[in-house]
Protein backbone atom coordinates (compact mmCIF):
# COMPACT_ATOMS: atom_id res chain seq x y z
CA UNK A 1 0.00 0.00 0.00
CA UNK A 2 1.70 3.23 -1.05
CA UNK A 3 1.27 6.47 1.00
CA UNK A 4 -1.66 7.74 -1.43
CA UNK A 5 -3.87 4.81 -0.85
CA UNK A 6 -3.08 4.98 3.00
CA UNK A 7 -4.52 8.50 2.80
CA UNK A 8 -7.80 7.47 1.26
CA UNK A 9 -8.08 4.43 3.72
CA UNK A 10 -7.22 7.35 6.56
CA UNK A 11 -10.81 9.62 4.84
CA UNK A 12 -13.03 7.08 5.28
CA UNK A 13 -11.85 5.50 8.93
CA UNK A 14 -12.95 6.52 12.06
CA UNK A 15 -10.66 5.44 14.96
CA UNK A 16 -12.84 6.43 18.03
CA UNK A 17 -15.81 4.13 16.83
CA UNK A 18 -12.53 1.03 16.55
CA UNK A 19 -11.59 2.54 20.02
CA UNK A 20 -15.12 2.50 21.50
CA UNK A 21 -15.99 -1.30 20.32
CA UNK A 22 -12.76 -2.28 22.19
CA UNK A 23 -13.18 -1.19 25.15
CA UNK A 24 -17.19 -2.40 24.87
CA UNK A 25 -16.14 -6.18 23.94
CA UNK A 26 -12.91 -6.10 25.93
CA UNK A 27 -13.45 -3.34 28.97
CA UNK A 28 -17.77 -3.72 29.21
CA UNK A 29 -18.01 -2.74 32.66
CA UNK A 30 -15.15 -0.22 32.97
CA UNK A 31 -17.32 2.97 32.69
CA UNK A 32 -19.94 1.53 35.13
CA UNK A 33 -16.76 1.09 37.62
CA UNK A 34 -16.30 5.06 36.95
CA UNK A 35 -19.53 5.68 37.97
CA UNK A 36 -19.62 3.77 41.12
CA UNK A 37 -15.94 5.45 42.28
CA UNK A 38 -16.72 7.18 45.54
CA UNK A 39 -18.50 10.63 45.58
CA UNK A 40 -18.25 12.67 48.37
CA UNK A 41 -19.40 15.90 46.84
CA UNK A 42 -22.56 17.69 47.78
CA UNK A 43 -24.99 15.75 45.44
CA UNK A 44 -27.51 19.25 45.16
CA UNK A 45 -24.30 20.76 43.66
CA UNK A 46 -23.14 18.60 41.43
CA UNK A 47 -23.04 18.70 37.39
CA UNK A 48 -21.28 15.84 36.14
CA UNK A 49 -21.20 12.34 37.34
CA UNK A 50 -18.01 10.45 38.08
CA UNK A 51 -18.55 8.94 34.36
CA UNK A 52 -18.94 11.66 33.17
CA UNK A 53 -15.75 13.42 34.65
CA UNK A 54 -13.35 10.28 34.77
CA UNK A 55 -14.75 9.12 30.47
CA UNK A 56 -13.58 13.39 30.12
CA UNK A 57 -10.32 12.79 31.91
CA UNK A 58 -9.70 9.42 29.49
CA UNK A 59 -10.73 10.16 26.46
CA UNK A 60 -8.25 13.48 26.73
CA UNK A 61 -5.37 11.52 27.43
CA UNK A 62 -6.50 8.97 24.81
CA UNK A 63 -5.81 11.62 22.11
CA UNK A 64 -3.11 12.93 23.48
CA UNK A 65 -4.01 15.57 25.14
CA UNK A 66 -2.09 15.39 28.71
CA UNK A 67 -2.62 18.76 30.14
CA UNK A 68 -5.88 19.21 32.13
CA UNK A 69 -6.01 22.87 30.42
CA UNK A 70 -6.53 21.16 27.30
CA UNK A 71 -9.68 19.61 28.05
CA UNK A 72 -11.10 22.82 28.50
CA UNK A 73 -9.75 24.35 25.63
CA UNK A 74 -11.76 25.22 22.23
CA UNK A 75 -9.83 22.31 20.49
CA UNK A 76 -11.39 19.80 22.25
CA UNK A 77 -14.67 21.53 24.22
CA UNK A 78 -16.57 21.49 21.03
CA UNK A 79 -20.31 20.88 20.16
CA UNK A 80 -19.55 17.83 18.01
CA UNK A 81 -16.72 16.27 20.63
CA UNK A 82 -19.60 17.30 23.79
CA UNK A 83 -21.84 15.10 21.89
CA UNK A 84 -19.48 12.43 21.32
CA UNK A 85 -18.99 11.89 25.15
CA UNK A 86 -22.56 12.56 26.14
CA UNK A 87 -23.63 9.21 23.85
CA UNK A 88 -20.54 7.38 25.57
CA UNK A 89 -22.06 8.67 28.68
CA UNK A 90 -25.32 7.61 28.11
CA UNK A 91 -26.46 10.87 28.92
CA UNK A 92 -27.19 14.57 28.06
CA UNK A 93 -24.56 17.07 28.18
CA UNK A 94 -24.59 20.63 27.37
CA UNK A 95 -20.82 21.25 27.99
CA UNK A 96 -18.01 19.29 29.30
CA UNK A 97 -16.83 19.67 32.81
CA UNK A 98 -14.32 22.29 33.16
CA UNK A 99 -10.51 21.18 34.14
CA UNK A 100 -11.28 22.37 37.22
CA UNK A 101 -14.19 20.72 38.02
CA UNK A 102 -11.77 17.53 37.33
CA UNK A 103 -9.18 18.07 39.27
CA UNK A 104 -11.94 19.26 42.28
CA UNK A 105 -13.29 15.19 42.07
CA UNK A 106 -9.75 13.97 41.61
CA UNK A 107 -8.58 15.23 44.66
CA UNK A 108 -11.29 13.29 46.55
CA UNK A 109 -11.19 10.08 44.70
CA UNK A 110 -10.39 6.81 46.75
CA UNK A 111 -6.70 5.60 44.88
CA UNK A 112 -7.69 2.18 46.61
CA UNK A 113 -10.64 2.65 44.41
CA UNK A 114 -8.74 2.77 42.02
CA UNK A 115 -6.36 0.41 42.09
CA UNK A 116 -9.31 -2.15 41.63
CA UNK A 117 -9.97 -0.81 38.42
CA UNK A 118 -6.52 -1.31 37.48
CA UNK A 119 -6.92 -4.82 38.41
CA UNK A 120 -10.71 -5.27 36.64
CA UNK A 121 -8.54 -3.89 33.36
CA UNK A 122 -5.86 -6.77 33.64
CA UNK A 123 -7.86 -9.69 34.81
CA UNK A 124 -10.51 -9.08 32.64
CA UNK A 125 -8.30 -8.80 29.60
CA UNK A 126 -6.36 -12.00 30.75
CA UNK A 127 -9.35 -13.81 31.12
CA UNK A 128 -10.37 -12.89 27.02
CA UNK A 129 -7.48 -15.69 26.66
CA UNK A 130 -5.94 -13.10 23.76
CA UNK A 131 -2.74 -12.87 25.97
CA UNK A 132 -2.50 -16.86 26.80
CA UNK A 133 0.11 -17.19 23.99
CA UNK A 134 2.93 -15.45 25.55
CA UNK A 135 2.60 -17.25 28.39
CA UNK A 136 5.80 -19.38 29.80
CA UNK A 137 5.09 -22.78 31.01
CA UNK A 138 1.77 -21.66 32.17
CA UNK A 139 3.10 -18.24 33.37
CA UNK A 140 2.82 -14.48 32.75
CA UNK A 141 6.12 -12.17 33.09
CA UNK A 142 6.03 -9.53 34.83
CA UNK A 143 8.47 -6.56 34.79
CA UNK A 144 9.29 -4.40 37.69
CA UNK A 145 11.18 -0.92 37.55
CA UNK A 146 11.17 2.72 39.37
CA UNK A 147 10.82 6.02 37.75
CA UNK A 148 10.65 9.44 38.30
CA UNK A 149 7.75 11.12 37.56
CA UNK A 150 8.76 14.83 38.97
CA UNK A 151 11.86 16.95 40.61
CA UNK A 152 11.51 20.21 42.74
CA UNK A 153 13.79 22.54 45.18
CA UNK A 154 11.18 21.96 47.58
CA UNK A 155 9.36 18.97 49.53
CA UNK A 156 5.78 19.18 47.68
CA UNK A 157 3.60 17.86 49.86
CA UNK A 158 6.07 16.46 52.45
CA UNK A 159 6.68 13.28 51.42
CA UNK A 160 9.12 13.38 48.44
CA UNK A 161 12.48 11.51 48.52
CA UNK A 162 15.17 14.02 48.56
CA UNK A 163 18.63 14.22 47.30
CA UNK A 164 21.44 16.02 49.18
CA UNK A 165 24.04 17.30 46.10
CA UNK A 166 28.17 17.98 46.43
CA UNK A 167 27.01 21.54 46.86
CA UNK A 168 25.03 21.38 49.54
CA UNK A 169 22.03 21.39 47.75
CA UNK A 170 18.71 19.27 48.44
CA UNK A 171 16.58 18.15 45.33
CA UNK A 172 13.27 16.64 45.46
CA UNK A 173 12.26 13.79 44.06
CA UNK A 174 8.26 11.88 43.23
CA UNK A 175 9.03 8.55 42.44
CA UNK A 176 6.62 5.75 41.56
CA UNK A 177 7.70 1.72 41.47
CA UNK A 178 5.45 0.02 38.55
CA UNK A 179 4.61 -3.52 37.51
CA UNK A 180 4.01 -4.37 34.06
CA UNK A 181 2.25 -7.28 32.88
CA UNK A 182 4.35 -7.78 29.45
CA UNK A 183 2.61 -9.56 26.50
CA UNK A 184 4.10 -9.39 23.26
CA UNK A 185 5.11 -5.73 22.16
CA UNK A 186 3.26 -4.08 24.73
CA UNK A 187 3.16 -3.96 28.10
CA UNK A 188 0.00 -3.30 30.94
CA UNK A 189 0.03 -1.37 34.43
CA UNK A 190 -0.73 -4.39 36.59
CA UNK A 191 0.25 -2.24 39.85
CA UNK A 192 1.63 0.90 40.65
CA UNK A 193 3.52 1.56 44.48
CA UNK A 194 4.16 5.46 44.81
CA UNK A 195 7.59 5.39 46.39
CA UNK A 196 7.47 8.55 49.03
CA UNK A 197 8.23 9.17 52.51
CA UNK A 198 5.06 9.20 54.18
CA UNK A 199 6.30 11.59 57.57
CA UNK A 200 9.30 13.89 57.69
CA UNK A 201 12.15 12.16 58.31
CA UNK A 202 15.33 12.87 60.90
CA UNK A 203 18.60 12.65 59.25
CA UNK A 204 18.92 9.28 60.85
CA UNK A 205 15.86 7.56 59.34
CA UNK A 206 16.17 5.84 56.26
CA UNK A 207 13.80 7.24 52.99
CA UNK A 208 11.43 4.96 51.52
CA UNK A 209 12.85 3.05 48.25
CA UNK A 210 12.67 0.75 45.74
CA UNK A 211 12.80 -2.35 47.28
CA UNK A 212 10.40 -1.42 50.32
CA UNK A 213 8.05 -0.40 47.45
CA UNK A 214 8.44 -3.50 45.94
CA UNK A 215 7.81 -5.65 49.14
CA UNK A 216 4.68 -3.60 49.60
CA UNK A 217 3.12 -3.90 46.35
CA UNK A 218 4.02 -7.79 46.07
CA UNK A 219 1.63 -8.59 48.84
CA UNK A 220 -1.14 -7.01 46.79
CA UNK A 221 -0.34 -8.75 43.62
CA UNK A 222 -0.13 -12.10 45.67
CA UNK A 223 -3.46 -11.26 46.74
CA UNK A 224 -5.55 -10.00 43.92
CA UNK A 225 -3.90 -12.81 41.78
CA UNK A 226 -3.27 -15.86 44.14
CA UNK A 227 -4.12 -18.03 41.11
CA UNK A 228 -1.88 -16.90 38.43
CA UNK A 229 2.14 -18.43 38.05
CA UNK A 230 4.18 -15.48 37.62
CA UNK A 231 8.11 -14.73 36.35
CA UNK A 232 9.29 -11.70 38.31
CA UNK A 233 11.77 -9.47 36.08
CA UNK A 234 14.14 -7.05 37.03
CA UNK A 235 17.44 -5.28 37.41
CA UNK A 236 20.45 -6.24 39.31
CA UNK A 237 18.42 -4.41 42.02
CA UNK A 238 15.94 -7.19 42.72
CA UNK A 239 19.22 -10.03 42.95
CA UNK A 240 19.37 -10.13 46.51
CA UNK A 241 18.40 -13.09 49.14
CA UNK A 242 15.54 -10.99 50.60
CA UNK A 243 13.81 -10.38 46.81
CA UNK A 244 14.41 -14.25 46.03
CA UNK A 245 12.87 -15.51 49.52
CA UNK A 246 9.90 -13.40 48.52
CA UNK A 247 9.50 -15.31 45.00
CA UNK A 248 10.00 -18.46 47.03
CA UNK A 249 7.31 -17.82 49.30
CA UNK A 250 4.56 -17.12 46.73
CA UNK A 251 6.08 -19.68 43.98
CA UNK A 252 7.18 -17.60 42.06
CA UNK A 253 9.88 -17.96 39.25
CA UNK A 254 12.08 -15.31 38.73
CA UNK A 255 14.94 -13.74 36.08
CA UNK A 256 17.18 -11.03 37.20
CA UNK A 257 20.24 -9.47 35.96
CA UNK A 258 23.71 -10.28 37.26
CA UNK A 259 26.20 -7.60 37.98
CA UNK A 260 29.69 -9.03 38.08
CA UNK A 261 30.25 -6.48 41.12
CA UNK A 262 27.11 -6.94 42.92
CA UNK A 263 27.08 -10.49 43.10
CA UNK A 264 30.73 -10.62 43.19
CA UNK A 265 31.20 -14.54 44.12
CA UNK A 266 28.05 -16.07 42.43
CA UNK A 267 29.40 -14.32 39.08
CA UNK A 268 33.27 -15.59 40.11
CA UNK A 269 31.49 -19.10 40.39
CA UNK A 270 29.88 -19.19 37.30
CA UNK A 271 32.53 -17.94 34.96
CA UNK A 272 35.23 -20.69 36.20
CA UNK A 273 32.06 -23.18 36.28
CA UNK A 274 31.55 -22.48 32.40
CA UNK A 275 35.79 -22.56 31.86
CA UNK A 276 35.34 -26.18 32.73
CA UNK A 277 31.89 -26.86 31.52
CA UNK A 278 29.63 -24.80 29.50
CA UNK A 279 26.14 -26.45 30.00
CA UNK A 280 24.85 -25.13 26.79
CA UNK A 281 26.11 -26.38 23.50
CA UNK A 282 24.53 -23.44 21.96
CA UNK A 283 27.27 -20.80 20.12
CA UNK A 284 27.62 -17.37 22.50
CA UNK A 285 25.41 -18.99 25.20
CA UNK A 286 26.70 -19.80 28.46
CA UNK A 287 24.89 -21.62 31.85
CA UNK A 288 25.81 -23.30 34.93
CA UNK A 289 23.56 -24.37 37.01
CA UNK A 290 22.49 -24.93 41.13
CA UNK A 291 25.37 -22.51 42.38
CA UNK A 292 24.88 -21.82 46.26
CA UNK A 293 23.94 -18.69 47.17
CA UNK A 294 22.52 -18.41 50.72
CA UNK A 295 20.31 -20.98 51.15
CA UNK A 296 19.33 -21.03 47.35
CA UNK A 297 20.50 -22.77 44.11
CA UNK A 298 20.51 -20.59 41.41
CA UNK A 299 20.78 -21.19 37.24
CA UNK A 300 22.89 -18.82 36.35
CA UNK A 301 23.24 -18.20 32.32
CA UNK A 302 25.11 -15.58 29.57
CA UNK A 303 24.37 -14.62 25.93
CA UNK A 304 27.12 -12.55 24.56
CA UNK A 305 25.87 -10.41 21.09
CA UNK A 306 27.90 -9.07 18.79
CA UNK A 307 26.59 -6.11 16.06
CA UNK A 308 29.58 -4.70 14.20
CA UNK A 309 32.06 -6.12 15.70
CA UNK A 310 30.96 -4.74 19.29
CA UNK A 311 30.15 -7.67 21.57
CA UNK A 312 27.15 -6.63 24.46
CA UNK A 313 26.98 -8.99 27.31
CA UNK A 314 23.62 -9.61 29.14
CA UNK A 315 24.23 -11.83 32.38
CA UNK A 316 20.99 -13.20 34.69
CA UNK A 317 19.95 -15.62 37.45
CA UNK A 318 16.95 -17.82 37.69
CA UNK A 319 14.86 -20.12 39.16
CA UNK A 320 13.77 -21.47 35.96
CA UNK A 321 14.96 -25.25 34.48
CA UNK A 322 17.03 -24.32 31.83
CA UNK A 323 18.84 -26.44 29.10
CA UNK A 324 19.65 -26.34 25.65
CA UNK A 325 15.86 -26.60 24.50
CA UNK A 326 15.03 -23.45 26.93
CA UNK A 327 18.06 -20.67 26.85
CA UNK A 328 17.47 -18.89 24.17
CA UNK A 329 13.76 -18.31 24.98
CA UNK A 330 14.82 -17.36 28.58
CA UNK A 331 17.25 -14.62 27.64
CA UNK A 332 14.88 -13.58 25.43
CA UNK A 333 12.37 -12.90 28.50
CA UNK A 334 15.36 -11.91 30.28
CA UNK A 335 15.79 -9.12 27.53
CA UNK A 336 12.36 -7.99 27.84
CA UNK A 337 12.64 -5.77 30.65
CA UNK A 338 14.24 -3.06 28.34
CA UNK A 339 10.17 -2.93 27.61
CA UNK A 340 8.84 -1.44 30.62
CA UNK A 341 11.65 1.66 29.81
CA UNK A 342 10.74 1.56 25.81
CA UNK A 343 7.18 0.69 25.71
CA UNK A 344 6.34 1.95 29.42
CA UNK A 345 7.93 4.73 30.55
CA UNK A 346 9.80 6.54 27.48
CA UNK A 347 6.05 6.30 25.61
CA UNK A 348 3.98 7.64 28.91
CA UNK A 349 7.04 10.59 29.10
CA UNK A 350 8.09 11.33 25.93
CA UNK A 351 5.31 10.47 23.41
CA UNK A 352 2.02 10.68 24.44
CA UNK A 353 1.21 10.88 28.11
CA UNK A 354 3.69 13.30 29.67
CA UNK A 355 3.56 11.82 32.76
CA UNK A 356 6.39 14.28 34.07
CA UNK A 357 4.20 17.19 33.81
CA UNK A 358 2.62 17.79 37.12
CA UNK A 359 -1.14 17.86 36.69
CA UNK A 360 -1.92 18.62 40.55
CA UNK A 361 0.10 19.87 43.27
CA UNK A 362 -2.32 18.23 45.48
CA UNK A 363 -0.84 14.92 46.04
CA UNK A 364 -4.66 12.64 46.00
CA UNK A 365 -5.34 14.49 42.37
CA UNK A 366 -1.85 14.08 41.02
CA UNK A 367 -1.84 9.85 42.19
CA UNK A 368 -4.91 10.08 40.05
CA UNK A 369 -3.94 11.30 37.18
CA UNK A 370 -0.97 9.11 36.94
CA UNK A 371 -3.39 6.02 37.46
CA UNK A 372 -6.06 7.50 34.32
CA UNK A 373 -2.60 7.76 32.21
CA UNK A 374 -2.22 3.85 33.04
CA UNK A 375 -5.54 3.00 32.06
CA UNK A 376 -5.33 5.34 28.70
CA UNK A 377 -2.03 3.68 27.89
CA UNK A 378 -3.52 0.18 27.87
CA UNK A 379 -6.32 0.85 25.71
CA UNK A 380 -4.27 2.75 23.44
CA UNK A 381 -2.13 -0.32 23.04
CA UNK A 382 -5.02 -2.51 22.41
CA UNK A 383 -5.99 -0.09 19.89
CA UNK A 384 -2.37 1.05 18.39
CA UNK A 385 -0.83 -3.07 18.82
CA UNK A 386 -4.27 -5.33 18.32
CA UNK A 387 -6.29 -3.98 16.24
CA UNK A 388 -5.93 -4.68 12.19
CA UNK A 389 -7.11 -1.26 10.75
CA UNK A 390 -5.15 0.83 12.96
CA UNK A 391 -1.98 -1.66 11.92
CA UNK A 392 -2.71 -1.34 8.43
CA UNK A 393 -3.17 2.41 8.54
CA UNK A 394 0.50 2.61 9.91
CA UNK A 395 0.04 5.34 11.61
CA UNK A 396 2.61 6.74 14.02
CA UNK A 397 1.75 7.11 17.94
CA UNK A 398 1.19 10.86 17.39
CA UNK A 399 -0.29 10.78 14.16
CA UNK A 400 -2.90 8.15 16.11
CA UNK A 401 -3.67 10.85 18.25
CA UNK A 402 -4.29 13.76 16.27
CA UNK A 403 -6.60 10.94 14.28
CA UNK A 404 -8.45 10.36 17.42
CA UNK A 405 -8.90 13.83 18.22
CA UNK A 406 -9.72 14.72 14.90
CA UNK A 407 -12.90 12.11 14.80
CA UNK A 408 -13.80 12.98 18.55
CA UNK A 409 -14.33 16.74 18.10
CA UNK A 410 -15.49 16.83 14.76
CA UNK A 411 -17.45 13.49 13.73
CA UNK A 412 -20.38 12.48 15.36
CA UNK A 413 -19.62 8.97 16.09
CA UNK A 414 -23.01 6.49 15.63
CA UNK A 415 -22.01 4.12 18.94
CA UNK A 416 -25.15 2.05 18.08
CA UNK A 417 -23.84 -0.20 15.19
CA UNK A 418 -20.82 -1.08 17.12
CA UNK A 419 -18.46 -4.43 15.38
CA UNK A 420 -18.78 -6.78 17.80
CA UNK A 421 -17.03 -9.56 15.69
CA UNK A 422 -13.79 -8.84 15.92
CA UNK A 423 -10.81 -9.96 17.55
CA UNK A 424 -7.53 -8.12 18.27
CA UNK A 425 -4.40 -9.59 17.30
CA UNK A 426 -1.19 -8.93 18.46
CA UNK A 427 2.46 -10.18 17.25
CA UNK A 428 4.66 -11.90 19.00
Amino acid sequence: MNRKQRRDLRKDKNLIIELYSIINKYLPELFDKFDNLTDIRHQSYVTYNMKVICVTRLFGLICGLTSLSNISSDEFNTDICIKNISNICNTHLTELPYWETIQDVFMKIKISELRTIQKYIVKTLIRSKMFDKYRFNGAFQLLFDGTGLSNHDYNLNNNCLKRKHKDGKISYYKYVLECKLVVGNIVISLDSEFIENEVMLTEKQKQDCEINAFKRMVKRIKKNYPKYSFIITGDALYATDPIINICKKYKWKYIFNLKPDRLKEINDSFEGNIKLLNESNIPNYYLSTNIPYKKHLLNVFKYIETKNKKPTIFRYISNLDINDSTIEVIVNLGRHRWKIENEGFYTQKHRTFNINHLNSRNDNSMKCHYFFIQFAHTIRQLLEQGNILTKSLKLKIKEVSSHLLKMLTSITSDLNMLETNFQLRFDT
